[in-house]
């Protein structure tokens, strides 16, 4: 919101200058049991080191 205002101060305009809404009504098709995305990535082992630690 920050940027917006300055780049609304830095322009002399509004917000409604510079965005441009949109409304769009898309359904989305789903699939009933079978197929699923792409499969979860396996979760990795970590460790957490404070500086100046081996």
């Amino acid at each position: 919101m920050d940027t917006l205002v300055a780049l609304c101060d830095i322009l002399q305009c509004t917000p409604n200058d510079l965005i441009k809404p949109e409304v769009v009504n898309v359904q989305v098709r789903k699939t009933a049991g079978g197929e699923t995305g792409p499969a979860p990535s396996a979760p990795r082992r970590t460790v957490i080191r404070r500086p100046g630690q081996s």
